[in-house]
């Protein structure tokens, strides 16, 4: 079997960018977890619902379809697979701590947590203008992000698996791990 790597971090820390210049060194599958929840949804009731649906919506309900997709993907899949995910939602009613069980059902290697400098990711939030995120300030993003990382901690011990922090997008410190 090949590795299974979740990279954890908040929205608009570069998760997606670090992958995929990793991928162009390194053959690998990038799994997004908010496009593999809405390929679930389109599968099971015909419609696709958008990533601030995703964020607002029930974050615990559509963990399930992250595993079935998650699952039906890596099982084809004979190159190291790196999903993209978070350890917590900022969603409607605050932040929302995705359970362990959820990344003990994946069956991953390592998680990885892509720590970033939260005036960076306020920048990145205010220049993307195709996704709607939450625009917080870099007080509120540093708070979020140390959530984020215990959450992670929890996540990791609690399934038995290595956590590594990933700093200023590291793709050799990333591709470590996937070898």
């Amino acid at each position: 079997m090949n590795r299974r790597i979740a990279l954890l971090g908040l929205s608009g820390a570069g998760k997606s960018t670090l992958i995929e210049s990793l991928k162009k060194i390194t053959p690998l599958c990038h799994l997004q977890a908010s496009n593999l929840i809405k390929a679930e949804q389109l599968l099971r009731v015909g419609q696709k619902a958008s990533s601030e649906e995703l964020r607002i919506g029930p974050i615990v309900d559509n963990q399930q379809l992250l595993i079935a997709a998650f699952k039906r993907e890596a099982e084809n899949s004979n190159i190291p697979i790196i999903l993209d995910a978070h350890s917590v939602i900022d969603g409607k009613d605050g932040l929302v701590e995705i359970p362990s069980t959820v990344f003990g059902a994946l069956g991953l290697d390592a998680i990885c947590f892509l720590h970033v400098n939260p005036a960076i990711i306020v920048q990145r939030r205010q220049g993307d203008k195709q996704r709607e995120r939450p625009l917080r300030d870099v007080e509120s993003l540093t708070r979020q992000q140390r959530i984020a990382y215990n959450a992670a901690k929890r996540i990791a011990a609690d399934i038995g698996c290595p956590l590594t922090t990933i700093e200023d997008n590291n793709v050799e410190k990333l591709r470590y791990l996937i070898q």
